[in-house]
């Protein structure tokens, strides 16, 4: 049975605020159809607790722009609810985008202010993709910049995670697992949904014998038994369902088993009680029964934080499992992403759109964000004229005149070009526990020319 609650992709031209298809109407119906336009997408301020950025969302925003079009039972509904003309309904029934698009490449490291991408199309297609870009946007890039922080804290341990458990909804637990993998963390529940819908090689993700399957059995040493035999010790076995120390000596009384038909235990999971001790404890009794091998894996609540503290301790597990925080984004939940008209065409009349409001300038014309390094670490961006040469340009051409010229990466190849970009951001920027801020500086062309357009307005 289908659940109409559920929105999909077929459904985005739709889901949009209707002051928007208002406004592409009142353009059309005012002779606008043809005035070309160019849009910003940018994030406004950094969200507390961050240094950095890490975009997410271009996948999404490609194929959704792509395949926008609006079928005749959209169209009749927008034209009975009053929202469009008969004529701007017309339009919509062959609606296709075919303008252009830069963007900076997905897991790029940016800041606020800076435009990541660089929308130019007919005032009315640029429009109407309004909400579209700026929630794809969002929502990946909250995940993708949060997650990335633990998996820094974690090293030179593991990071695993996410699951989809404590998600708010599907799309949301889909995306969390997918900047999750992109981010560098390990496993997860939602590997198999994310492999299936990504391409990715479906490898079999960890087991873990949680506490239902521990419940399940007469005993928590006959649960421990069967799954780490079904499943040949690739397994962590929870030990803190019932007695903490109980639980560890039967982990033993399993791994001791395994290692007589040569199988390794892969290890055992804590996820309550002091970490710390706990770690040492369980540590302690595994290597004195010589079961160095069997790993320690950790959770409960885990974030950059308390990831950050337990290895400054040096505690002895091997990885730790990130969930509920990572995919509730607590300690910085919201993005102010913002889309900017920069810039109108008609003809050979060119029309610069800016802001002034003081905190909430948006600047005009064709951007480009230009990256600088110094001995291969990033030293400082400017936002500047695209025709401006002041170093490495992060706006790149994805889409031109409606077609794809950029050949989409796999997702494998998100992942290395993330893990790139972090060894090249300054030492401070990685600091867990600090806010640092990174230098971006506006172009001398750039800020002549937003000058010259707020005194055109002002007069």
């Amino acid at each position: 049975m289908k659940n109409n609650l559920y929105i999909s992709q077929e459904d985005l031209p739709l889901f949009d605020l209707p002051q928007i298809f208002a406004a592409s109407n009142t353009w059309f119906e005012a002779g606008m159809k043809d005035v070309v336009a160019t849009f910003d997408l940018i994030v406004r301020d950094m969200p507390p607790n961050r240094n950095f950025l890490l975009f997410g969302g271009l996948d999404e925003i490609i194929k959704g722009v792509l395949s926008w079009t609006y079928s005749k039972e959209d169209v009749k509904y927008l034209l009975e609810a009053g929202v469009v003309t008969p004529k701007f309904a017309d339009y919509l029934k062959n609606f296709k985008f075919s303008g252009s698009i830069k963007a900076m490449k997905e897991g790029s490291v940016f800041f606020p202010g800076e435009p990541v991408i660089r929308i130019t199309a007919p005032l009315i297609e640029a429009n109407l993709i309004t909400m579209f870009v700026i929630n794809a946007l969002t929502g990946n890039t909250l995940f993708l910049s949060k997650i990335i922080r633990s998996v820094i804290a974690s090293k030179p341990k593991d990071c695993l995670g996410v699951a989809g458990l404590r998600a708010n909804s599907f799309e949301a637990a889909l995306k969390c697992a997918r900047a999750s993998y992109i981010a560098g963390a390990i496993g997860g529940n939602s590997v198999p949904a994310v492999a299936k819908k990504l391409g990715i090689p479906l490898i079999q993700p960890l087991t873990v014998a949680y506490h239902a399957v521990i419940k399940s059995f007469p005993t928590e040493l006959e649960a421990m038994k069967t799954m780490s035999n079904l499943y040949k010790g690739k397994i962590s076995l929870m030990i803190d369902t019932y007695d903490f120390e109980q639980g560890i000596k039967n982990a033993i009384i399993v791994a001791k088993e395994l290692k007589e038909k040569d199988i390794s235990l892969y290890g055992i999971m804590i996820d309550s009680g002091n970490l710390y001790e706990r770690s040492v404890k369980a540590r302690e009794m595994l290597d004195k029964e010589d079961l160095n091998d069997v790993k320690i894996t950790i959770a409960s609540n885990l974030d950059e934080y308390k990831i950050k503290e337990l290895n400054e301790k040096s505690i002895p597990a091997d990885a730790f499992l990130i969930a509920t925080e990572a995919i509730a984004v607590p300690d910085a939940p919201k993005l102010e992403t913002v889309y900017k008209l920069a810039k109108m065409k008609l003809g050979d009349k060119i029309t610069y759109c800016a802001k002034f409001s003081h905190g909430k300038e948006s600047y005009p014309g064709d951007k480009q964000v230009f990256r600088v390094f110094e001995n291969g670490i990033m030293k400082e961006d400017i936002i500047g004229l695209e025709n401006e040469n002041l170093g490495e340009q992060l706006l790149i051409d994805i889409i031109k005149d409606g077609k794809l010229v950029y050949e989409l990466p796999t997702i494998e190849k998100i992942k290395e070009f993330v893990k790139n970009q972090i060894w090249q951001l300054p030492k401070e920027l990685l600091d867990i526990k600090k806010t640092s801020k990174y230098n971006v500086e506006i172009s001398k062309n750039l800020e002549l020319l937003f000058n010259k357009v707020k005194l055109e307005h002002s007069n």
